[in-house]
C-alpha cells in the first residue's frame, strides 16, 4: 500500500478528533471555560473536561461552612487572572484555527476523490464512533 493511501486513511480517521481538539484548544487559549461571571455554557465545560482530562467534568459538591467559621478569606486568585493578551497567545489561537481549517480542507480533498469516497466516508464514520465508544467505556 502506498504512503499516500496510508496518509489518507490515517488522516481521515483522525480528522474528527483533530477538529475537536483544535476547537477545544482554541477555547482553552481564550479561557472561556474559566469564566466565573457569567459561567460558561455547559457544553464549554464538558468539552474542556474532555480536552484536558479525557473525561467529562464531575459536578462539584457544595461544601457546607462550619458554624464557627472564621471570617471568609479572600477568594483565591488564579495565576492567570490578569494575563495580558500576548503574542504567543495570538500565535496559539492562529495555530488552532489553522489546524481546524486545514483539516477541513484535507477532508474535502479526501472525500472529493471519487474512487476513495466510499472508503473515506466509512473511515471518517469510524473516526467519529471509536472515540465516542472509548469515552463511554
Amino acid at each position: 500500500m502506498s504512503l499516500r493511501r496510508w496518509h489518507l486513511y490515517v488522516g481521515v480517521f483522525l480528522a474528527p478528533s483533530i477538529l475537536f481538539f483544535a476547537f477545544t484548544g482554541l477555547i482553552q487559549v481564550i479561557g472561556w471555560q474559566d469564566q466565573r461571571n457569567p459561567p460558561p455554557p455547559a457544553w464549554v465545560s464538558w468539552s474542556a473536561g474532555i480536552h484536558k482530562h479525557q473525561a467529562p467534568p464531575k459536578p462539584r459538591k457544595v461544601q457546607p461552612q462550619p458554624a464557627s467559621a472564621p471570617a471568609a478569606s479572600p477568594p483565591r486568585r488564579d495565576d492567570h487572572d490578569d494575563e495580558p493578551f500576548v503574542p504567543l497567545k495570538i500565535f496559539a489561537m492562529l495555530t488552532a484555527i489553522g489546524l481546524f481549517v486545514t483539516t477541513l480542507i484535507g477532508l474535502a480533498v479526501a472525500l472529493g476523490t471519487r474512487s476513495m469516497r466510499r472508503k473515506a466516508g466509512a473511515i471518517l464514520a469510524a473516526g467519529v464512533v471509536v472515540p465516542l465508544v472509548l469515552m463511554v467505556l
